[in-house]
């Protein structure tokens, strides 16, 4: 038995009837933002170098001129929306003081805010389906679930199309057919966007406008259309200003990969490998969490349906990694919290008496605390949480030098610049290195006076560098004297496309 309550009256919202609900809403913001700062800015760590080279490390290049380049800005397949997004916060840190100390936390705490429209769309479901018990039931799980904690405040693009995802479904429920206009404007503008931060996301952007569509697509097709066209129009104007024609970063994005095949030199896997990562995350939660997805789907079809869509899709394409499906976590995330909000409210009408009734809500809020701890204690997260940890913090150190003339890279056989956090985080301008073989340690390591290495350079090379400060496997060196000028070495380029960046080099 499903509790649909009516949403509180004018009147009510005056007399302060949903002022409860509001402050334990609001808590539960401040809960979920705080939380979600752990694994970015606490206990920093890094999963993909994308999160910072496709994003921070442009938006650093822009505010403060320094920044590495990678081969997806070189050639233009990336829009600028999302590092021109992060230039703005850096901006606004600098009112208070410039550098990393300033600038990350700032950064950390806009996209943590973000990530709380999962957080506010359940709990808006929930207190519809089961009342302010079953609203704080589901919004706490999705404060708390582990892969939205994880992901939450990372600068990916998929971390972000997931968040507004959820927020354009949630959009397409108007109440009054004058709302109905606004909301459906603004979730086409929101799928517009999600369409510009990742393309693959197309199916399924497509199905959610279609579906909510149905019956009524000259009230609701048209208005989605118009949103999703201002926000595509806006993107291609980007475009042409940034790199050179309208749509040129999806045009391109397109071009490389399907018939450059580039994505596939960054690895393959098979169709399961979802599935299997879904399991390793999860492990004995993840039956458990599916069951309670399948209940809150009888709820929110629309939720699964896209889900499904965005993991099949994706399944598809060869080259994958566990953030292309961030988005679709992030629905069947919301339809398992809207599935313990369910059983709280089928609990409550089988149990009418208060002790029960408090009773039911309790167990289904702990067990759902109790999911969320397995997933974030479990060998997979604990590994995630992890990752590239020391580096950051070594970074950290170097950023807080004084006098250096560069930095170099060393132990990773050429791509120590991927984890290293760049100059989002070394923030000193000053060149930096990352040779892969004495042999080129040799024809650098005059240009740099500290070394951060994750093995022993050559011995007779390093000898002028004296050890600074070791965190965990991240070492810091540093010698005397100053840097000769050497020339950078230039960003990897992926072997189908150099022809194309030599041309645009040449320019």
């Amino acid at each position: 038995m499903a509790l649909d309550l009516p949403a509180a009256s004018p009147f009510a919202r005056a007399t302060g009837e949903r002022r409860p609900a509001e402050w334990i809403l609001g808590g539960l913001i401040a809960l979920a933002i705080l939380v979600r700062l752990v694994p970015v800015l606490f206990f920093p760590s890094i999963i993909w170098g994308d999160e910072i080279f496709q994003s921070t490390e442009q938006a650093h290049r822009l505010v403060y001129g320094t920044g590495l380049v990678p081969w997806e800005f070189e050639l233009g397949i990336r829009s600028w929306i999302l590092p021109g997004l992060v230039a703005g916060l850096m901006e606004i840190a600098r009112l208070v003081g410039d550098g990393p100390d300033y600038y990350l936390p700032v950064i950390a705490v806009a996209f943590a805010t973000l990530a709380v429209i999962p957080v506010v769309c359940v709990f808006r479901w929930c207190e519809r389906l089961a009342g302010l018990p079953g609203a704080v039931i589901g919004g706490l799980f999705v404060a708390l679930a582990p892969e939205l904690v994880y992901f939450g405040a990372r600068t990916l693009a998929e971390a972000v199309a997931g968040h507004l995802l959820i927020g354009a479904i949630y959009l397409l429920e108007p109440t009054t057919e004058a709302a109905s206009r606004r909301r459906f404007v603004a979730a086409g503008a929101l799928l517009g966007l999600i369409l510009v931060l990742r393309l693959q996301l197309a199916p399924a952007l497509a199905l959610i406008a279609l579906w909510t569509a149905l019956g009524e697509p000259r009230v609701r097709l048209w208005p989605m259309i118009a949103g999703a066209a201002i926000i595509l129009g806006l993107s291609g104007l980007l475009d042409a200003l940034t790199l050179g024609y309208p749509f040129a970063s999806l045009w391109r994005n397109l071009d490389y990969n399907l018939f450059y095949g580039v994505s596939a030199l960054f690895g393959t896997a098979p169709w399961n490998y979802y599935l299997t990562y879904e399991l390793a995350l999860w492990q004995g939660a993840l039956l458990p969490l599916a069951a309670l997805a399948v209940i809150g789907a009888l709820r929110r079809p629309l939720l699964l349906a896209a889900a499904l869509l965005i993991i099949a899709s994706h399944s598809f394409i060869p080259h994958k990694e566990i953030r292309f499906i961030y988005p679709a976590g992030v629905l069947i995330t919301a339809l398992a919290a809207i599935g313990l909000a369910q059983l709280a409210a089928w609990g409550r009408a089988r149990y009418p008496s208060l002790i029960e009734r408090k009773a039911c809500i309790v167990l289904c809020a702990s067990y759902g605390c109790f999911l969320a701890y397995l997933g974030w204690t479990g060998s997979m997260m604990t590994m995630l949480r992890d990752l590239k940890h020391d580096n950051l913090v070594a970074a950290n150190h170097v950023a807080h030098m004084k006098g250096i003339c560069g930095v170099g890279l060393y132990g990773l056989d050429g791509n120590d610049w991927v984890n290293s956090g760049g100059y989002t985080y070394f923030h000193q301008p000053v060149p930096i290195y990352w040779p892969a073989n004495p042999r080129e340690f040799a024809a650098t390591n005059k240009g740099f006076d500290v070394l951060v290495t994750t093995k022993p350079p050559p011995a007779d090379l390093a000898r002028d560098f004296a050890p600074d400060q070791c965190f965990g496997t991240v070492c810091v060196a540093r010698r005397s004297g100053g840097c000769a000028a050497v020339p950078m070495m230039r960003m990897p380029v992926p072997r189908p496309l150099q022809d194309i960046a030599a041309a645009e080099a040449a320019r």
